[in-house]
């Protein structure tokens, strides 16, 4: 099989990476073309592969994200400049809008067939503030051979949009639930025990707005006269809210504990094994990884109602709050640490699920049914 990803964001995320990998690993040939603004990302994720091609076309400006006709039809010159489509059997456009209609394109002058993912930029920013995109959006899901979502709740959403209701029953039978999988490190250190109780919480992630950390932040600090030694372990960087974080580290330094970023794996995981609850109350999310990682370090997790790995995994695994309640999210915290033991991720979860071996298989069904 040859295979052609169009994917705008496969310098900024190991997603992407490490199903091409696996894929690769299958003996399936694969070209990516990424297109991106900042010039200092080419070659970042590069693989060393035979059969992976990697196109990395800094090509985009300031005023592309302003101008999404005018992105579309920069990026498809480009494209058509860079690759001969015609090579190919099959076309997988990681996002719905700003992806899905070059593959659209490709499929229309050469007939070859794609797969789309709708992602949680999709969903939350193209059709939730851009209507001008729409028809451009609906007509690459009709013309799908599938389109693959990477968790429930948003897929419930997309459902209930009102763009998507009248084609609604025209393509939901091309519907595919696909998560994405993490690291093997986390599958080869799994706690398969209930912890001690303690009151150590850890987020881990960026702080921007969307990730709720100021949110999260202050419901501990209200929280502390309730459990004493309660500590809020914040690990990450980056974002709107950093400056913030560090404010409140320094003005709460026996609660809210900032560690900076930490690349190196052993060290997160002992850091998990040190705390009861992991909670990212985002208020947008696709899936979230760093859920999955944690529950296999047997934490309870706080996640967001009606996102990210809301509906796909049993409820036993944390609770689920409004995020932007902090009272909401303060209830989820008050509940884990009062009854601990009632979190058992490890005995509710396959997490073979999330193996990328796993799902690399899943995805070559999904590709050869689209050919047939």
């Amino acid at each position: 099989m040859k295979l052609f990803h169009i994917c705008n964001d496969y310098c900024g995320s190991k997603v992407h990476f490490n199903l091409y990998k696996q894929l690769s690993d299958f003996g399936v040939y694969q070209t990516v073309y990424t297109y991106y603004r900042d010039a200092a990302l080419t070659g970042k994720n590069s693989l060393d592969t035979g059969n992976v091609n990697i196109i990395y076309r800094p090509i985009l400006n300031k005023w592309h994200r302003l101008l999404y006709h005018k992105k579309l039809c920069d990026v498809k010159k480009d494209l058509m400049q860079q690759v001969d489509c015609r090579e190919y059997d099959l076309i997988h456009a990681t996002t719905l809008f700003s992806d899905g209609p070059l593959a659209l394109h490709l499929f229309e002058k050469y007939g070859v067939p794609y797969v789309v993912t709708v992602r949680n930029t999709d969903i939350n920013e193209f059709l939730g503030f851009a209507p001008h995109t729409w028809s451009k959006g609906l007509n690459v899901l009709k013309h799908a051979k599938k389109i693959v979502f990477i968790s429930k709740a948003p897929m419930e959403k997309f459902c209930r949009h009102i763009a998507i209701k009248p084609i609604l029953n025209n393509i939901k039978e091309k519907f595919v639930l696909q998560p994405n999988g993490i690291d093997a490190f986390w599958l080869d250190n799994i706690v398969n025990t209930v912890p001690e109780p303690n009151n150590n919480i850890i987020y881990v992630g960026r702080f921007d707005i969307n990730k709720n950390v100021i949110r999260l932040v202050k419901a501990v600090i209200e929280l502390k006269s309730q459990f004493p030694g309660l500590c809020l372990h914040l690990v990450g960087g980056d974002g709107s809210n950093y400056g913030k974080i560090q404010s409140y580290s320094k003005q709460y330094p026996e609660t809210i504990i900032y560690h900076g970023k930490i690349y190196d794996k052993q060290k997160l995981r002992d850091l998990y094994r040190q705390c009861s609850i992991f909670a990212m109350p985002s208020i947008h999310e696709t899936f979230g990884l760093v859920y999955i990682e944690a529950l296999s370090q047997h934490l309870a997790v706080i996640y967001t109602k009606n996102q990210g790995i809301d509906g796909l995994l049993d409820e036993r695994v944390g609770e689920k709050v409004n995020a932007l309640s902090r009272k909401s999210i303060k209830d989820a915290i008050v509940k884990i640490l009062s009854n601990r033991e009632k979190y058992l991720s490890c005995e509710v979860m396959d997490f073979q699920d999330f193996d990328w071996k796993r799902i690399a298989v899943k995805y070559i069904d999904i590709y050869n049914e689209s050919l047939c």
